[in-house]
């Protein structure tokens, strides 16, 4: 399906169409980067003028062309909405790589919006406008499915040379290799046989493929979400019964439907959501990181199970604990976040031995 697709969106850019294309791109196309001129180097009017009588290729497979060739065929790039996030870390590990190398010495591995499209996914621009079936030149259109890191730090790379009147760097792209395929596993194998992910990135992959499936992603984009200010286990441990999913987990439920429709069953996932919601309205501001470690969620769904071993309805015992984490109080808020290991205890079990006083002050004043 995915070969037809690519091979659908790249025949209607045949030669014909790149000659009437190159009338309306300007010196702007052929300057830009994928985003803002920043990924091409310089041309001489010369050389733009041989560009433009130079009869240009459509984006063929086992090619690899250079990113101021498909600028000015009339090319632009876009990215997957949940795709993992830009790591300024690694762009900047990216620009001393390609400086190193003198060069990108790796091409960005593109496949059509369409073909993406196809596959139920969300597109954005780099604007972080959506990309859809509607959008104008949509078959020129291409995203990036690995490779973004290096693409940004080529984008920041350039600009700054560009600003010091310097020759910038040159990027380059290349279609899959294989005719068969989908687009949520190439994602995950081509970056994990790169970059080895972590738990952010695998649930990034569970949100892409639930969104091809047809599961929901509202509890996945809700995990995704919180843990950007804390560890992926405590988002998880949040509306998972106090229980993180490992990485193991998470992989498996990658290729496992039935797994993964598991890990983004939402039965309680609106309850559950309000014990976070409780607890964010105490620890805020400098104490809100504690909503990132996962010992407060564990803490909380542990009180909510032995409550309900006591003979309280779930639904009672929930409230309860919401009006406790919800009273907990400023000072309480900030001295629980403050506290650190002592040689006799760890942070957690000082945490966990201040929340029990807590807890059994409260109940006692019920």
């Amino acid at each position: 399906m995915e070969k037809k697709l690519i091979d659908e969106a790249v025949s209607t850019h045949d030669l014909q169409e790149a000659s009437v294309k190159e009338s309306a791109v300007e010196d702007k196309h052929l300057q830009a980067s994928v985003s803002d001129g920043d990924t091409q180097q310089p041309n001489s009017e010369t050389n733009k003028e041989e560009i433009k009588k130079t009869v240009l290729p459509k984006l063929t497979r086992g090619e690899i062309f250079t990113l101021s060739v498909l600028l000015g065929m009339g090319y632009s790039f876009g990215r997957i909405k949940i795709n993992r996030d830009i790591d300024q870390k690694q762009v900047k590990k990216k620009i001393s790589s390609i400086l190193a190398c003198n060069g990108i010495i790796s091409p960005f591995l593109v496949v059509p919006a369409i073909v993406c499209l196809k596959a139920g996914l969300e597109l954005e621009d780099d604007n972080g406008n959506p990309i859809t079936e509607d959008t104008p030149n949509l078959a020129l259109i291409l995203i990036v499915i690995d490779g973004q890191h290096r693409m940004e730090a080529l984008r920041q790379l350039n600009k700054k040379l560009r600003k010091e009147c310097k020759a910038e760097y040159e990027g380059y792209a290349y279609l899959p290799l294989i005719d068969d395929y989908d687009v949520p596993t190439l994602l995950r194998e081509a970056n994990s046989a790169t970059n080895p992910w972590d738990g952010m990135d695998w649930l990034t992959q569970l949100l892409t493929t639930a969104q091809e499936k047809g599961i929901s992603t509202e509890k996945l984009k809700w995990v995704k979400e919180k843990a950007k200010n804390g560890s992926d286990s405590a988002a998880w441990a949040w509306v998972n019964g106090g229980k993180t999913n490992s990485k193991t987990t998470c992989i498996k439920a990658s290729t496992d439907n039935q797994k993964l429709k598991d890990l983004a069953d939402i039965t309680s996932f609106e309850n559950d959501k309000k014990l976070y919601e409780a607890a964010a309205k105490s620890f805020e501001g400098n104490s809100a990181k504690v909503l990132g470690w996962k010992v407060l969620p564990e803490w909380i769904y542990k009180q909510l199970n032995f409550l309900m071993v006591m003979d309280m309805k779930r639904s009672e015992a929930m409230n309860l604990l919401v009006t406790f984490l919800e009273g907990l109080g400023t000072s309480n808020a900030q001295e629980i976040s403050q506290m650190k290991k002592t040689p006799n205890q760890s942070k957690d079990n000082m945490i966990i031995a201040k929340l029990n006083e807590l807890f059994a002050d409260f109940q006692s004043q019920m």
